[in-house]
């Protein structure tokens, strides 16, 4: 009697461990789902307000502000300011580029080679994408926000934007195209030959509900 009470008592307690393995797996499954999706959740920025502009002297460059302070000298060849809220102007000398603020300080300098990404055919006002930067170390790039937190690892062999999908970017990776989003979160694994959005556009959403035409190479 003492044995089957034994055995009963062991096999209660099996049951209770397996129950709890069980839970607590749900539970990270479920953590890991509501990451997994708020990650893919993002919105397109919209500039309302132009706080910075380029200007033009003799053939050069500077920036001024709204009040027309000169922010930066007209020295320069060439100056983007990918997002006109934001005080990050990428200042092109003809020899190097530089990045720097409305003070004059010089910005991302722990990151090699920062530059805007330019838009494709999505309706906006500004051609560049508003909340990331590409940069470049030991030949690959990654993707930091303008104020100069890392996004992505510098893991990919090239990155641009995806044509009418803003907020959306086109990466490669070992000779594969996928798509990631601003946030980083991959939205398509790199493991096709080519990769565009479909074009789908409504007035309320734009082309926030477009999908994707995907292709592999055969013989």
């Amino acid at each position: 009697m003492e044995k089957i009470i034994e055995l009963i008592n062991h096999h209660k307690t099996k049951i209770r461990i397996i129950t709890i393995i069980v839970i607590m797996v749900m539970i990270l499954l479920g953590i890991y789902i509501y990451i997994d999706n708020d990650s893919k959740k993002y919105e397109v920025e919209e500039v309302s307000n132009f706080y910075y502009y380029p200007i033009y002297e003799n053939g050069r460059m500077g920036v001024i502000d709204a009040n027309g302070n000169l922010l930066v000298e007209p020295t320069y060849d060439n100056i983007k300011i990918p997002n006109p809220e934001k005080a990050v102007f990428i200042c092109d000398d003809g020899q190097s580029i530089i990045i720097q603020n409305d003070k004059k300080e010089l910005l991302f300098s722990e990151y090699e080679h920062v530059n805007e990404i330019d838009t494709k055919g999505t309706i906006s006002n500004i051609p560049y994408e508003k909340r990331v930067l590409s940069y470049q170390k030991d030949g690959k790039y990654g993707l930091i926000n303008y104020e100069g937190t890392q996004i992505t690892k510098p893991i990919y062999d090239e990155i641009e934007s995806l044509e009418n999908k803003e907020g959306e970017l086109l990466v490669k990776k070992d000779g594969k195209y996928g798509v990631i989003n601003q946030k980083g979160a991959t939205i398509i694994r790199p493991q096709y030959d080519d990769i565009v959005a479909d074009g789908y556009y409504t007035k309320e959403e734009k082309y926030g509900l477009s999908g994707y035409i995907v292709s592999l190479k055969t013989r």
